[in-house]
């Protein structure tokens, strides 16, 4: 009888390490199928039709980013991808013969010809739009600073206008100055709620012309907002402004006629 439980005690132990190993190899298998269905960095619906096509082509010649902290690891396989980089798009070749990383031309120069491989992927259109239409709609506020940058004069002013997302509106916020001069001006950035944005950031140049001085664009590095500047403001002068929309240390001029802000009043 001893004889018999013994054997029946080995038996089940083994039947659960078994069992066990089956899971253990189940949960890989499921970990590697999960891997390889991740979803692609593509922009596009995950119930579009034509996807995996598009799938095949990114698996075809992937792009991938080159890390700027960890290092960067090369291709091993045999093929191609594309990498991501602060000075452009390179391609990364690898033959059994060679390995080669080579700038695009086109990243160089986007007039030139391609002569070389290009990403297999779509295109798409410049665009810039606005939540709350076109820039003419925040007239009102716009004409509220001129009336207040002359006021101050002959220091700078600055105000910012703000999107609220909840009312979906702009609002003229003017800013405290925290020290104002002829040709300077800080301020303390006010405290924003969660549904404000900065929209429209907007100083003076007293009786000075108005452009962005490599001041500006210091301080408007790294931030997505409509710069305005405005100048001419002293009696006697001719108003003008400047706009740019900021993206990231991207400058696009806009452009605004003084005239629209600063309307002279009809003869009789």
């Amino acid at each position: 009888m001893e004889q018999l439980l013994n054997a029946f005690q080995n038996a089940t132990q083994a039947g659960l390490q078994n069992i066990a190993a089956a899971l253990d190899q189940f949960s890989k298998g499921v970990a590697e199928e999960i891997a390889r269905a991740k979803p692609r960095a593509i922009a596009a619906s995950e119930d579009d039709e034509q996807l995996p096509l598009d799938v095949a082509l990114f698996d075809s010649a992937p792009t991938v980013a080159v890390p700027k902290h960890a290092k960067f690891v090369a291709l091993q396989e045999i093929g191609h991808r594309f990498l991501m980089t602060a000075e452009g798009v390179f391609v990364e070749v690898r033959r059994p013969w060679a390995h080669i990383i080579q700038r695009l031309d086109w990243t160089r120069d986007s007039t030139a010809k391609s002569t070389g491989p290009i990403p297999p992927y779509g295109t798409v259109e410049e665009k810039v739009e606005f939540a709350f239409g076109r820039l003419g709609s925040a007239l009102q506020e716009l004409q509220a600073f001129a009336a207040e940058a002359r006021a101050a004069l002959p220091n700078e002013y600055a105000a910012w206008i703000i999107w609220d997302a909840q009312k979906q509106k702009l609002q003229y916020r003017p800013l405290p100055a925290t020290s104002a001069t002829p040709g300077s001006i800080t301020f303390d950035r006010p405290a924003l709620a969660e549904h404000e944005s900065l929209a429209i950031d907007l100083h003076s140049h007293g009786d000075s012309a108005a452009f962005f001085s490599p001041t500006d664009d210091a301080d408007d590095a790294g931030e997505v907002k409509i710069a305005g500047v405005f100048g001419g403001l002293g009696a006697g002068s001719e108003p003008d402004v400047a706009f740019r929309l900021c993206v990231l240390g991207m400058f696009i001029p806009l452009k605004v006629p003084a005239a629209a802000i600063f309307k002279q009043p009809q003869e009789a």
